[in-house]
């Protein structure tokens, strides 16, 4: 089936504003009565989606039931099911492929109207970044079928079962598509049994090789291609207390573990990690180390790891902001940094620790000064550029709702007679004059168009 999206693009420059429509093409495919499977990017910041089969004119109105933004999918709901009646639910794959399996992606590629279907062949079974979250990778298949703008969100068959959801294309390669395959399908279906997608949890660990020789001695291994190293914990993660770094990692949950840090799951060679992949918030990983010379069991009870997302791209919701005095305070995620074009290397330092160093246990949010809007309240200060916020009057900050209630106090917490804010690595504090403050938001506000001081969700 075609799906035709109208969107709406959320403005990060200016967050109060309304953003920007956009029209969009993808495929879907029948799943249940009512129910169609696609991709998330095809229907990300949608503001209308309507559903069309192939050779018929109608157009039939669909919302968006579940999205899985981390896992590029989405199932799409209708209430008139009239115009599919016969139409069949194709059924999925209790299989991975293999290799050199042949395959067919089904939908509705740029360069036409009608159906296409192209034909292929498995050649990689990978973990791969996924380009619509942009941080986060999962398994994948890559296939020699062409795999199209238009495609995005088709079925990819074997033998007339569904093995995955076409997704993206590599562009510096011809006729490489890459699939969203069924370890990950089944993963999305599970989460929104209970009607609520809750997303992947994670280790909190990075396991690198230990194929040179010279260290397995080093850590009296033998050389018999197991083992991995364990290179870092993040605080306050899964892993914490149950992993150190320097660790040995032999087995998970029985599994052995060779120097690549990979394991065998259904028949495919899969990074360690691919456990996680498979589980749910509370899921127990067992794993066998070596440590100091001794062997032993250790046990990680599996859980998200938020700091993450700070990293991915965002969806379906406005840009929370703070404006006070014509400064404009956001909280830094990755689409505020692209929107304000700022440079990595200014984040880096409070970015890790918030993401790796366990600051996001204590912190909601690390808040960015993106913009300020001129104004005598706030005269001379756009030399001081953009920084994260790091006190308010001493008042160390935990995140924007915070922030706010720094800038903005209830009626029974008296405003001190200037409002001190700190930025990380500037020379000097922006100073604001609670006198004369209240009449400079009032006037901002209205030459600016900001209807609210505030968006906290």
């Amino acid at each position: 089936m075609k799906v035709e999206v109208v969107s709406r693009a959320a403005d990060y420059e200016t967050p109060w504003q309304g953003g920007s429509f956009g029209q969009g093409t993808g495929t879907g495919f029948l799943v249940a009565p009512g129910q169609f499977m696609t991709n998330a990017h095809v229907v990300a910041n949608a503001e209308k989606v309507d559903i069309s089969l192939f050779n018929d004119a109608r157009r039939i109105p669909a919302r968006v039931k579940y999205v899985a933004h981390d896992a590029d999918l989405a199932l799409l709901e209708i209430d008139d099911t009239s115009a599919f009646e016969g139409v069949p639910c194709l059924e999925f794959s209790e299989d991975m492929p293999l290799l050199e399996d042949t395959v067919r992606a089904i939908g509705y590629p740029i360069g036409g109207n009608r159906l296409s279907v192209t034909r292929g062949i498995v050649s990689r079974i990978d973990t791969i970044p996924y380009a619509h979250p942009r941080n986060i990778a999962h398994l994948a298949l890559q296939v020699d079928a062409a795999i199209n703008p238009g495609n995005s969100g088709g079925p990819v068959l074997k033998n007339d079962k569904v093995i995955g959801v076409a997704f993206q294309g590599l562009m510096q390669a011809n006729s490489t598509g890459y699939v969203i395959p069924m370890p990950v399908i089944r993963h999305f279906l599970q989460d929104v049994k209970d009607g609520h997608y809750d997303g992947y949890v994670e280790m909190g660990a990075r396991f690198s090789p230990m194929e040179n020789k010279a260290m397995r001695r080093h850590f009296g291994l033998p050389d018999n291609g197991l083992g991995c190293l364990v290179s870092e914990v993040v605080r306050h993660s899964a892993c914490d207390g149950a992993l150190q770094v320097g660790d040995v990692v032999m087995a998970v949950n029985g599994l052995p573990v060779d120097a690549t840090a990979m394991i065998e799951l259904e028949g495919v060679r899969v990074r360690l990690e691919e456990l996680a992949e498979r589980s749910f918030a509370g899921d127990k990983v067992q794993f066998t180390i070596f440590r100091s010379g001794d062997v032993m069991q250790t046990e990680a009870t599996l859980a998200p790891l938020s700091s993450i997302k700070v990293l991915s791209r965002r969806y379906d919701e406005q840009p929370r902001y703070v404006v006070f005095g014509g400064l404009v305070f956001q909280p830094l995620n990755y689409n505020v940094v692209q929107e304000h074009q700022i440079a990595s290397a200014d984040v880096m330092v409070e970015l890790d620790r918030f993401t790796r160093g366990g600051e996001s246990a204590v912190k909601e949010d690390l808040v960015l000064l993106t913009r300020t809007l001129p104004d005598e309240v706030n005269a001379r200060f756009k030399d001081t550029g953009r920084g994260i916020v790091t006190r308010v009057n001493g008042v160390e900050v935990k995140g924007l709702a915070h922030l706010q209630s720094l800038l903005y106090p209830t009626d029974n917490q008296p405003r001190p007679e200037y409002t001190i804010i700190e930025l990380a690595d500037a020379a000097r504090p922006l100073v604001i004059d609670n006198a004369t403050v209240d009449a400079a938001n009032a006037r901002i506000a209205e030459r600016y168009n900001i209807p609210a001081p505030a968006r906290l969700k």
